[in-house]
């Protein structure tokens, strides 16, 4: 990424200051304790040293990503510091209530993103990749019912649990086998057997999106990418780019705030790869759920 923008030169200033800031302190530091000064002064000194240090591997952890994001979207988004974006913990009765609040929320926004594709003549299937048992398939499928709109829906999950994470390319955060869910289980939670419209396909997806019934999806109105991983992302990304129509909607479930791993890092190359997409940001919500627009595509 280039450093020219006035986004990273102003960071790069920012940076270079306190840097200044931090060997001045350090040099000021060692004279003081060569001389035998006052340890009170010492010690705050020293604390002022830390705090500095701190701020400056912040600037230097979040300034990269927050310049790229705008790079691709158009839009400045500070880099949440907070989970979910408050101090209530989650194991409290209300850092729960907070937590759920919120999603009851995110569920108020898909259902208006959805109203949206309805009213702007958007068609297209609906297909999430990552279903683990089935809460936001069950949530779409609840809105579509609801209005009396038919889509043909779509859930892809190897219900073994995540393939092994790759070091370097994925954040630590997760293991394999993680998100398993029982096949049976979530197939009868969607109520598969009385909704045609409804389907799930079990396995990998480097496996099942090559095959089919997946290779008979026609256009992709909504898609939801919950795969974590990178590689699974990459997957994810080479089987919508024929099919994502312009105005559907780009989901990415557990986005990270890193561009050098995991969707960030799929999403780059993809859009490398794929010149001519542009992606209208919508929001960001929760567990680092974020939402887009196809605004063009070739």
């Amino acid at each position: 990424m280039s450093s020219s923008t006035p986004i990273a030169d102003s960071i790069t200033l920012q940076l270079r200051t306190l840097e200044a800031e931090h060997r001045m302190m350090k040099d000021t530091l060692a004279a003081m304790r060569s001389a035998g000064q006052d340890a009170t002064r010492l010690h705050d000194l020293t604390a002022e040293n830390e705090r500095l240090r701190a701020e400056n591997a912040a600037l230097r952890r979040h300034a990269h990503y927050e310049d790229w994001f705008e790079k691709h979207f158009g839009v400045r988004v500070p880099t949440p510091n907070t989970w979910p974006f408050t101090t209530w913990t989650s194991d409290t009765p209300w850092g729960v209530k907070a937590c759920y609040g919120l999603q009851d929320a995110e569920i108020l926004f898909a259902e208006h993103l959805l109203e949206k594709l309805e009213a702007d003549g958007v068609q297209g299937a609906v297909v999430e990749f990552g279903t683990y048992y089935g809460h936001w398939l069950q949530v779409l499928a609840g809105i579509l019912e609801n209005r009396g709109w038919r889509r043909e829906m779509w859930g892809f999950d190897s219900f073994e649990g995540l393939p092994a994470p790759q070091q370097g390319l994925d954040p630590s955060v997760w293991h394999e086998g993680q998100y398993a869910a029982p096949f049976d289980e979530v197939m009868a939670r969607l109520e598969v057997a009385r909704r045609p419209w409804l389907r799930l396909v079990k396995g990998w997806f480097n496996a099942t999106l090559m095959a089919e019934p997946a290779t008979g999806i026609g256009p992709i109105a909504y898609a939801r990418i919950d795969g974590d991983l990178y590689a699974s992302c990459v997957d994810c990304l080479a089987f919508l780019t024929p099919r994502l129509v312009q105005g559907a909607l780009l989901v990415f479930d557990d986005w990270q705030f890193d561009p050098r791993v995991g969707e960030p890092r799929a999403f780059e190359e993809w859009m490398a790869a794929n010149p001519g997409w542009k992606f209208e940001y919508l929001g960001m919500n929760l567990w680092a759920h974020l939402y887009l627009r196809v605004s063009e595509r070739p």
